[in-house]
């Protein structure tokens, strides 16, 4: 066999398609500083990472051969998580006691350790597991009280399911050469413990008002924590510190700190030694400029799958914080404040609400379209001189002039799909949704839906038309379909924002791309939105689309291409959800209105009563 010839010119990778990890060797960072700036920050993307080594540049622990321990959990969401937040908060007035070093949570596998490097398998063998089980409606609690401890038991049947999900993720852990216990004992959500006795009649009267059967989903989140936070708790600093001594660490408002226990009991001039959470150096602070706070406050938070499958299970209302995202801090910022909070002479406690309403983007699937409720529907309803004529209630009234056969592959809404988007703005409005900016992909039932939310909600702001909000390309084997020019839109009665200059035009729309490309398209294309606007935002595109602009956002991964399909088929038309801006990044909420359900309604064909 012939022997190669030495290449002058090899291939380099586009820049475009590198990995984080990738970008950051070639940014200069050592492999191993790297990857724990990856694992550290939850696999977020380059600019947190690089902030992260910055600002972790003195570390002493940077370059050693120490692991970050993970702990996989099972949460409530909806109404009960609500319930279970307030009871922490009223709890804890009374006394701290054990339970508040973490959030509400059912421990599956309890603390293991691995090495940076293999996030990716953790996260990828949870999803994995779950796409291997069937989901349950709900999981049943039963309270149990006694003088020295506070908990909800889950019931056998949903035990030992959970159970499963265990042993299944441990036994893939095994195979990556991880070691991990799965939670096999009785398995449960703690409320309290270690508090003293005379508080508990009061906490037993809490504990009996918590409503179980309310509704609730749950969910797996595999969370990881900083190895010396081991024997040690944590404290958020309430005031800025400049140290006037060398042994002394600095404070920045925000900061978690940790001190390892027993020494702020022991401290006779309330000074103690901690570690920053933020830059991983130690000193000596002030006691009385910090307050403790949840261990799981400093933790990274790497995945989130859910299991249950209930659908009364969120609520309108739900408003459920979750882990606290690292904040990104550039080498030039000043830090005094969290996550780039301005400043003010008094500084806010970790239970208040930051002073000005955080920003909201609002992302909405597309109302019921033609194409998928009738079928073969041009030749059946259009003349052969191009008339139309509408043979069905939920056919349009009318159609925008166009050609006739860009339809199929660009599809308008039924009657349903529009009366479904203008239920969504009385919706909105009704619940005093305040929408700056309106983003649409350039679909005909998007551009559709969008302007029947928009008259729903009794504003008219120009509809900025965005091609980078196609669905995933893979879906559209023979090329982007033809869509309307702005000027027939125009024509056809839209406010459309003539002045919008797209951020990815159509004619830079690849033929065709992977999951991973969609996914950076979609979360590149968010990310420059937000950007570029101020106010809170409105979005209409498609089913894949929900998860796609927001999964990266809110720090969750690429799925499998099979897992972008189904996330897709489990979104009806007009699905909506919220993601709102706070000093964690955002994170996603339900939106603060119902969801719209009707039930299929066939063709009815008088003949049959004949």
């Amino acid at each position: 066999m012939a022997t190669l010839p030495p290449r002058k010119n090899p291939t380099k990778i586009s820049k475009q398609h590198l990995t984080p990890l990738q970008t950051l060797l070639q940014l200069g960072f050592p492999m191993h500083r790297a990857e724990r700036a990856l694992a550290a920050t939850g696999h977020r993307g380059v600019q947190l990472a690089s902030d992260w080594l910055v600002a972790h540049v003195n570390d002493p622990t940077l370059d050693s051969d120490t692991h970050r321990q993970y702990v996989l959990y099972a949460c409530p969401t909806g109404e009960l998580a609500g319930q279970l937040i307030k009871f922490w908060s009223e709890s804890k007035e009374l006394i701290w006691n054990g339970v508040h070093n973490y959030m509400p949570h059912i421990t599956l596998v309890s603390c293991f350790k691995a090495p940076d490097e293999s996030i990716e398998g953790l996260v990828n063998a949870l999803e994995t597991t779950v796409n291997q089980i069937e989901l349950t409606d709900t999981i049943e609690l039963e309270t149990y009280i006694s003088p020295n401890f506070m908990g909800l038991f889950v019931k056998e049947a949903n035990a030992e399911w959970l159970k499963d999900i265990a042993i299944r993720y441990v036994n893939k852990l095994s195979s990556l050469g991880i070691s991990a216990e799965p939670q096999v004992k009785s398995l449960h959500l703690t409320l309290a413990y270690q508090f003293p006795s005379n508080l508990y009649q009061q906490l037993r009267l809490m504990v009996e008002k918590l409503t179980l059967t309310c509704p609730t989903n749950w969910e797996l989140r595999l969370y990881s924590r900083d190895p010396r936070l081991q024997n040690a708790h944590v404290h958020k600093v309430r005031y800025p510190h400049m140290p006037r001594e060398q042994d002394e660490l600095e404070l920045r408002v925000g900061d978690y700190i940790y001190i390892p226990e027993g020494a702020c009991s022991a401290s006779t001039d309330g000074w103690v030694e901690g570690t920053s959470w933020l830059t991983g150096i130690s000193g000596h602070l002030p006691l009385n400029h910090t307050k403790r706070t949840a261990e799981s406050d400093s933790w990274t938070l790497h995945a989130t799958v859910q299991i249950t499958d209930n659908k009364s299970g969120i609520s309108e209302k739900e408003e459920i914080p979750l882990t606290r995202k690292p904040p990104v801090v550039l080498s030039s910022d000043s830090i005094d404040s969290p996550d780039g909070v301005a400043a003010t002479n008094e500084p806010f406690e970790a239970s208040e609400a930051p002073p000005s309403s955080p920003r909201e983007i609002f992302i909405c699937r597309h109302g019921e379209r033609v194409d998928f409720t009738f079928g073969s529907w041009i030749r059946y309803c259009f003349e052969s001189d191009g008339s139309y004529i509408r043979r069905d209630l939920n056919l349009p009234k009318e159609m925008p002039s166009r050609n006739i056969q860009d339809f199929r592959n660009d599809s308008p809404l039924t009657t349903v799909g529009e009366v479904q988007a203008s239920l969504v703005g009385e919706a909105m409005k009704a619940s005093s949704i305040k929408i700056d900016v309106a983003f649409t992909s350039p679909s005909l039932r998007c551009i559709q839906t969008l302007a029947h939310i928009l008259k729903g909600l009794d504003i008219n702001i120009p509809m900025k038309i965005e091609p980078g909000l196609i669905e995933w390309l893979e879906w559209y084997p023979n090329g982007v379909p033809v869509w309307m020019t702005s000027k027939e839109l125009i024509k056809a009665g839209f406010n459309i924002d003539k002045s919008y200059d797209p951020i990815i035009k159509a004619k830079e729309l690849p033929l065709k791309e992977d999951t991973d490309q969609y996914y950076e398209r979609s979360y590149e294309l968010i990310k420059r939105i937000i950007e570029n606007t101020v106010g809170n935002i409105l979005i209409v595109a498609h089913a894949a689309s929900l998860p796609a602009c927001t999964r990266q956002l809110t720090g969750g991964r690429v799925p499998v291409p099979s897992e972008v399909t189904r996330l897709a088929q489990r979104v009806p038309y007009l699905a909506c959800l919220t993601a709102r801006e706070g000093l964690d990044g955002w994170q996603l909420h339900p939106p603060p209105f119902p969801p719209i359900t009707h039930t299929s309604n066939s063709r009815f064909d008088c003949k049959v009563l004949l």
